[in-house]
């Protein structure tokens, strides 16, 4: 029953909703189902609007600034973001809201090219505090594979000794685990979401990859996290019980979690649900039982995060990303 459960975990190949729906209630439901399991998928799943493969455009710009002072909560320490935009294509992503781009998300990325000269002169007058990669965009979306900025980067922070947060989808980020071992102080953590199908995040890798790639990260010395966010308690997709199995048994130091929350991103409010078909508050059904019971999982498992679990930025801390000087542009496809 117990590898039954993970069905959806490995499933590498892109499942349709209501195929995913039938799978995962016919395994909850079936004999021998773990009495403890209380979460089910609603017998009505939004289905989110099937489209063919978009073309993604890669364009090379030029920053001025490139490192934010973080303000979030008790958070401290700086952003940066070296892509505009982003390959994944979530269709709940904040990100569109931050960047207020007149181009469909998902079908572009903006390369800083010159985001390491930038950061290298920046850094000399700033105090050492952590610097997070990345606050609106992947640092090891495909594009990173051939522009090798975090990697860049990576070296940049090093040479200056400030601790770094990474926090990716990526199992990309393995390629720099030799520059990730010589910082003095960092953590990666990886993003998973209660929708973990490509109808929802087209772009993603596989969720098992990235357990995979936690369990990698752990036995190289590198401490690791999950941002579980957001979480949709209207759609739910995965089994939690398994899931919060697996990353125990990857060797992750611990779990935070995010209710979907667009309260001041009037723009990626409107990209989710024209995409699902689903309102915010009906998406939101549930919330209460779901957090409760997620906050059981995190206890349970030992995976508490250091502050108290806290949802979406309910106000978006900066309206633009930079200023951009274009300088070239390529034409790519999704990369499959």
């Amino acid at each position: 029953m117990a590898q039954a459960r993970r069905i959806l975990l490995h499933f590498r190949a892109p499942l349709s909703l209501p195929l995913a729906a039938l799978i995962y209630l016919l395994i909850s439901r079936g004999p021998g189902r773990d009495p403890n399991l209380s979460l089910e998928l609603m017998p009505t799943i939004p289905v989110v609007s099937q489209t063919s493969t978009p073309k993604i455009h890669v364009r090379e710009t030029r920053c001025s600034t490139l490192i934010h002072k973080l303000n979030y909560r008790s958070s401290t320490g700086y952003t940066v973001n070296l892509y505009k935009g982003c390959t994944h294509g979530c269709v709940y992503c904040y990100a569109p809201s931050l960047t207020h781009d007149e181009r469909r998300w998902g079908t572009y990325v903006d390369a800083k090219v010159n985001a390491p000269f930038v950061m290298e002169r920046e850094l000399r007058g700033l105090q050492k505090e952590e610097v997070f990669l990345s606050s609106a965009s992947d640092p090891y979306q495909p594009v990173e594979a051939r522009y090798r900025l975090t990697r860049r980067c990576l070296e940049v922070l090093h040479s200056h000794r400030f601790p770094v947060s990474i926090l990716t989808r990526s199992p990309l980020v393995l390629r720099d685990l030799d520059m990730l071992k010589k910082l003095e102080t960092v953590r990666v953590g990886m993003s998973i979401t209660t929708v973990p199908v490509r109808e929802y995040e087209p772009g993603v890798p596989p969720l098992q990859r990235r357990i995979d790639t936690l369990r990698k990260l752990g036995m190289a010395g590198i401490r690791t996290w999950v941002s579980l966010a957001p979480v949709i308690p209207g759609i739910v997709l995965l089994d939690l019980d398994g899931l919060f199995e697996g990353l125990s048994e990857a060797g992750v130091s611990w779990v935070s979690f995010g209710v979907l929350r667009f309260s001041g991103y009037a723009e990626s409010r409107k990209m989710f649900e024209e995409a699902t078909g689903m309102g915010t508050e009906e998406a939101l059904t549930g919330r209460d039982e779901l957090v409760a019971r997620l906050s059981d999982l995190v206890r349970r498992y030992g995976l508490e995060p250091r502050d108290d679990t806290s949802e979406w930025k309910s106000e978006p801390d900066f309206h633009s990303l930079d200023s951009f000087e274009p300088a070239g542009e390529i034409n790519n496809q999704r990369p499959q």
